[in-house]
């Protein structure tokens, strides 16, 4: 992806598209550019194609004018507070959901009978609508893993305690939840940006704002900028902090270049200086760590394990070693205390909350367990690696022992020689070898060889 201000490129249903470039199978840069949509990687779910160079024809634009008129929510958000009110003064009894239409049903809509309905909706429920929707599940698409009830408790409290008194929420809509559900007991507030549309039902435009964080896109317009401009103001000692929780999949660069943008709105709110960044979580797993340290050098990976309760993979269980995510932050380290009865303690040397098996090495002068068991200190690549890896003398560096085939077990190392030029772009983040990409990866012919065995 090409990161730069998008609003007067063509548009797909999720807003203004991106400007991508081709690589070739060796991952070399093609030249070649086109718009893609910016959330979606999927085509099946966002069709949207066209080569930079090319003149979208009349006809295909009129075709996608429909496609984007007919995708947008059926109400505005004035419309939709309107019928919440409306459904609030109903009696239990007569509140109903449909998760086929995605919609609250008013007593005199009758288009529903064959739908999937929940019936009886109660105030909390109301309150958080999380509970009533089904969740969205392409990891392609708009992914929604929501946070544990122990990760929403723990941010919040922390966060309190740290004398935050606005959270702008992207994307982190049970944190959001929790804090309307509470709020007569927190001195904290919150708003809530998302892609998703249904929220635009349950909270007000003071509470939501529909919005694209992989375009900048507000889908309200100005109106919707000059909201969050506003709740980024620290009026009367108030002090805000941005929280992200966006697929793991998702475009870095794209997501930093509207991080910079929000930033600059919480600059000009707040008469900041131009170096000046408004303090930050941002909720990513270890693994891509580089990548967004690339972009903000000034945030730092805590060891906090986030849970999620509708994520096979990250669903925290008693040994606390399953989620791989964490939390980036821009908070000083000293000042984000990890809970103790979680496993976490305070590294004195590293002046640091660390999970217990990350232990202090002496030689690198850190605490370098980044996931699973505590790493072990390579003295030939003089750094800390995952206990199960092994130095490899040919190649001068440690790596996982993997088979030569599928048929044999002999062991040889997973080394792969990096780029001449140290290109990242030629990575493969499936065998993070070099010269292809992740599509093209030979591994891919391994996978389907094995499942025709």
């Amino acid at each position: 992806v090409i990161p730069q201000d998008c609003k007067n490129n063509p548009a797909c249903p999720h807003g203004p598209c991106l400007l991508f470039e081709r690589h070739c199978a060796n991952g070399r840069k093609t030249g070649k550019r086109f718009f893609a949509c910016s959330a979606c990687r999927d085509r099946s779910v966002c069709s949207f194609f066209q080569w930079a160079d090319d003149e979208l024809l009349a006809k295909k634009k009129s075709v996608w004018k429909k496609i984007n008129n007919a995708s947008k929510p059926p109400y505005t958000h004035e419309e939709c507070v309107k019928r919440l009110s409306v459904i609030q003064n109903l009696p239990k009894s007569k509140r109903d959901y449909c998760r086929t239409c995605s919609s609250l049903i008013l007593p005199e809509e009758k288009n529903h009978q064959n739908h999937e309905k929940l019936s009886s909706v109660t105030p909390d429920q109301l309150l958080q609508p999380t509970s009533l929707f089904q969740s969205l599940q392409n990891k392609k698409a708009e992914a929604q893993y929501f946070f544990s009830e122990n990760t929403v408790k723990f941010v919040v409290t922390l966060l309190e305690k740290l004398g935050f008194t606005k959270l702008l929420l992207i994307g982190t809509p049970k944190i959001h939840e929790y804090i309307m559900k509470e709020k007569d007991a927190l001195s904290i507030s919150s708003l809530l940006m998302d892609i998703d549309p249904r929220y635009l039902q349950f909270f007000s435009p003071e509470q939501f704002v529909h919005y694209n964080l992989f375009n900048n896109h507000y889908f309200g317009g100005e109106e919707c900028e000059d909201r969050v401009k506003q709740f980024l103001t620290e009026s009367n000692g108030g002090k805000v902090a941005i929280l992200i929780d966006p697929p793991f999949g998702g475009l870095v660069d794209a997501i930093s270049y509207s991080l910079q943008a929000i930033n600059k709105l919480w600059q000009s709110s707040n008469s900041k200086s131009g170096s000046e960044t408004v303090p930050l979580l941002w909720f990513f797993p270890y693994f891509l760590e580089k990548r967004i340290v690339k972009n903000f050098p000034d945030l730092v990976m805590m060891d906090y394990k986030v849970g999620y309760v509708n994520h096979k993979k990250f669903r925290m269980k008693l040994d606390m070693k399953d989620s791989p995510v964490r939390i980036y932050t821009n908070i000083p380290p000293v000042s984000f205390k990890l809970p103790k009865n979680e496993g976490y303690g305070f590294c004195t040397k590293c002046k640091r909350y660390v999970f217990k098996d990350n232990l202090h090495c002496e030689k690198c002068n850190a605490c370098t367990t980044k996931h699973g068991k505590t790493y072990k200190h390579c003295d030939q690549c003089q750094r800390c690696v995952k206990s199960s890896y092994v130095h490899c003398n040919t190649h001068n560096k440690c790596s996982p022992e993997v088979p030569t085939s599928l048929e044999s077990s002999e062991k040889k190392c997973a080394c792969n020689p990096g780029p001449e030029d140290g290109n990242e772009v030629e990575k493969c983040f499936k065998c993070f070898g070099y010269g292809h990409r992740k599509r093209d990866c030979p591994s891919n012919q391994q996978s389907r060889k094995k499942k025709k065995h």
